[in-house]
């Protein structure tokens, strides 16, 4: 890792990353001196995993891309898992998103109620099914693809709600045009 002190570097608190999407969507930019020291180090094409609660079971996982540098730094409360030669980080995001694999880390979980973290060793110990790379890329594209389709579904849904919800002001509204 050679920086110059001076730069700028990218940082990932853990409000940056969606749980829903599982993406690092507002990474901030920070100066490396400043963050350097005392967060967790990662890489393009690492797999983060919240392991705090509640961020854990919030789907608060991402894989890094588009770093300064191709890397960064970001909050202590992420594991960093980084893929081989064998498997793809778009497997293990998806892996360790299934809410079997985030309710297994719950009975892991270690420390104080409100405070309490997955260890380390939970995801040493994962045992990550691995079916050749041909198959890993299109298992995740088919699951991006049907994803998306949710998404915009989703959304669809949520319009027709506010669509709906503003009905009953149009309805008075246009009751009351004529009676004034």
């Amino acid at each position: 890792m050679s920086h110059p002190p001076d730069r700028e570097t990218t940082f990932v608190p853990m409000p940056s990353v969606d749980g829903i999407q599982g993406i690092i969507a507002q990474p901030e930019i920070k100066p490396f001196a400043q963050v350097a020291r005392g967060y967790t180090y990662f890489e393009n094409r690492d797999v983060l995993f919240a392991k705090i609660t509640p961020c854990m079971q919030n789907g608060k996982h991402a894989i890094a891309g588009e770093l300064l540098g191709g890397f960064a730094f970001g909050s202590t409360e992420f594991h960093i898992i980084r893929a081989g030669a064998a498997i793809t980080p778009e497997w293990i995001h998806t892996f360790i998103r299934q809410a079997p694999v985030l309710e297994e880390a719950q009975h892991h979980f270690r420390g104080a109620v409100g405070q309490q973290r997955v260890p380390q060793d939970f995801l040493d110990h994962l045992p990550i099914p691995l079916p050749p790379l041909a198959e890993q890329r299109r298992i995740v594209a088919e699951l991006e693809r049907k994803n998306a389709v949710a998404a915009r579904l989703e959304q669809a849904a949520r319009q027709q709600l506010a669509d709906l919800a503003a009905m009953p002001a149009a309805l008075l509204r246009e009751g009351f045009a004529g009676a004034v």
